[in-house]
């Protein structure tokens, strides 16, 4: 039989559970190909793909975490996207259709997984088409009611792929090569090969082929354990391991083949996506701790796994070597043997099954004819409906996400602290008792630009008592957004610099934020804090541990903007919650 695979080098995850499929079906004396579907696209655009993506989860993790949020809250904005890409790669796809003659096609890439099930639900495809998810959680764009058979790692993530499918979905387990299990070297043969000693507890940490995500927090964060030793593999990522390697400590290295033999010598494996390693990990038998997770698809698959029971999910750092203690000792068995029941089956015998199997043609009547209006319409249609979903969310959907906390710092889970500010004014920022009282109470001082221009000595006053300084903007708004943001965040930025020769680091806007506030604070360094509650006038009488509160005295006088700071830090104190300031939010 013959099958076709697509996949996508889009990091090892995809390429490497594509490339263990193509291998079990030659195995068997079948023909398999395995394409690149970025090689779909028109020259050089799937290349820009790939390194959009992993320009966003290197430099800009909030912005591919909107992206990932936004099609849970709109799903119906797949189908632009569906129809633009489907007019771009259609040519290639059916080029390579014609050159497999495939009596089966499995892909493991999801944009690749949604143009084939497309072209199955209206017909153009006549043979099955099944997709493999390789991770954990399954996000919607994983999964179309066109694909014949979704194949998943996991029964929790098969049920969730049948229910957004509304169709068939398996749990055969991962892809995965021998080698991570019955030919794993034994544990003593494998650190005497890397020089560990017999009773050195090694935390091996992955962070894809890219080495993405924050490693250096992560290594340091073992380190202080003091009783664990970080075993870094830095992938591609030669800047890492070099920064890695300055520490001094702990076992660093970059690229290598060798992690049958690191997970064999290993203690315990901490990573940050749920991808490739985590999957070998589980069928080496080593157990699996999330930390520090990337954001979109890394934070929901150590939730999931998690919930599965076949990892454990380290949230704070000063509870991780607790949780290496326990994963370790007496979670261990517990650990391992659920993800060791994960492989079930193989997702190659249900390929084959898929093309033996009779199936009934997948074609719906809820599918629109097809347009004969003339292809470049078409194109430009899907264009531009495109470029509105972009500005959309750059608008109104980075407003939606940020108030459910998407791309914004929040308070830490489990604090004893509130966190609280007082956005000053120019009739406030002059009083001369303000700088030790803000001081003593642990408040922070939110001024805009042109406050910075208009008193600088008040702000060096500020300053000197070892008051904490937040941007709060410019001060005068335009409606061009981009400039808008740029004004708020490095023009602001530069005016308190140069008042203080302080480098701010948070930006507490007073208005929605957008795309490209996040964008400019991703360039200027600053965390963008959103308060929980703004206070103006009155303090309420109930306030929390776990809250962001930004007292509005930009119109009040110093005495008023005193009253406030000391309302709320009565009203703290009396519920037993610690006042702390925003430099305190990490």
């Amino acid at each position: 039989m013959r099958f076709l695979i697509v996949s996508a080098s889009m990091g090892g995850g995809h390429d490497g559970a594509a490339r263990e499929l193509q291998n079990r079906l030659r195995a068997e004396g079948n023909e398999a190909t395995m394409v690149d579907f970025l090689q779909a696209f028109p020259a050089g655009a799937g290349t820009a793909v790939r390194l959009s993506y992993k320009w966003e989860l290197r430099w800009a993790p909030w912005l591919y975490e909107l992206t990932y949020r936004l099609w849970y809250l709109a799903p119906s904005m797949a189908g632009p996207l569906v129809t633009l890409i489907a007019l771009i790669t259609n040519r290639r796809m059916q080029r390579w259709c014609a050159e497999t003659q495939p009596d089966t096609i499995v892909s493991t890439y999801p944009l690749a997984s949604l143009v084939l099930g497309r072209d199955r639900l209206r017909g153009k495809l006549k043979v099955p088409v099944a997709t493999f998810i390789t991770d954990f959680a399954v996000h919607p764009l994983w999964t179309h009611p066109g694909v014949d058979e979704h194949l998943c790692v996991h029964p929790q993530a098969a049920a969730q792929a049948a229910k957004q499918a509304n169709g068939p979905a398996s749990a055969p387990g991962p892809l995965v090569p021998e080698r991570f299990s019955t030919a794993l070297p034994p544990r003593e043969a494998a650190r005497t090969h890397l020089g560990i000693a017999r009773d050195e507890r090694v935390v091996l940490l992955v962070a894809g082929s890219w080495g993405v995500g924050d490693i250096g927090r992560t290594f340091d964060d073992v380190l202080a354990t003091g009783r664990y030793t970080p075993l870094a593999i830095c992938g591609n990522n030669e800047k890492l391991r070099r920064k890695l390697q300055r520490r001094g400590a702990g076992r660093v290295m970059g690229w290598t083949d060798e992690m049958p033999i690191l997970m064999a010598a290993s203690d315990v494996l901490v990573q940050n996506a749920g991808g490739l390693s985590c999957m070998e990990a589980f069928a080496a038998g080593l157990p699996v701790v999330s930390y520090r997770p990337i954001a979109g698809h890394g934070r929901e698959n150590a939730v999931d796994m998690e919930r599965a029971g076949v990892a454990a999910y380290s949230r704070k750092s000063d509870e991780l070597g607790a949780d290496l203690d326990r994963v370790t000792g007496p979670d261990c068995e517990r650990l391992t043997t659920a993800a060791h029941a994960m492989f079930a089956g193989d997702a190659a015998l249900d390929a084959v099954r898929l093309a033996t199997e009779p199936l009934p043609e997948r074609v719906s009547s809820l599918v629109p004819a097809v347009s004969k209006s003339p292809h470049r319409r078409r194109l430009a249609a899907a264009v531009a409906a495109c470029l509105a979903m972009v500005y959309g969310g750059l608008t109104l959907g980075v407003g939606v996400a940020t108030a459910k906390g998407v791309g914004v710092t929040r308070a830490p889970q489990g604090t004893d602290a509130a966190y609280v500010a007082v956005r000053l004014g120019s009739n406030s920022i002059e009083d001369p008792q303000l700088p030790t009282m803000l001081a003593n109470a642990h408040v922070t001082a939110v001024v805009d630009g042109e406050l910075a221009t208009e008193h600088p000595e008040a702000l060096r006053r500020l300053r000197d008592a070892g008051v904490d300084i937040a941007n709060g903007g410019w001060g005068k708004h335009t409606n061009m957004q981009w400039r808008r943001a740029r004004a708020d965040l490095r023009r602001a930025s530069e005016a308190i610099e140069t008042a203080t020769g302080l480098n701010v680091r948070v930006f507490v806007p007073v208005r929605r934020v957008d795309g490209f506030d996040l964008a400019w604070a991703r360039i200027v360094h600053e965390r963008v804090v959103v308060p929980n509650k703004v206070i103006t006038n009155d303090v309420p009488s109930t306030v929390k541990a776990g809250s962001i509160y930004v007292l509005n005295a930009r119109n009040a006088d110093g005495p008023t903007t005193t009253r406030m700071v000391k309302e709320i830090n009565q009203r703290l104190t009396s519920a037993n919650v610690t006042t702390a300031s925003f430099a305190a939010l990490g």
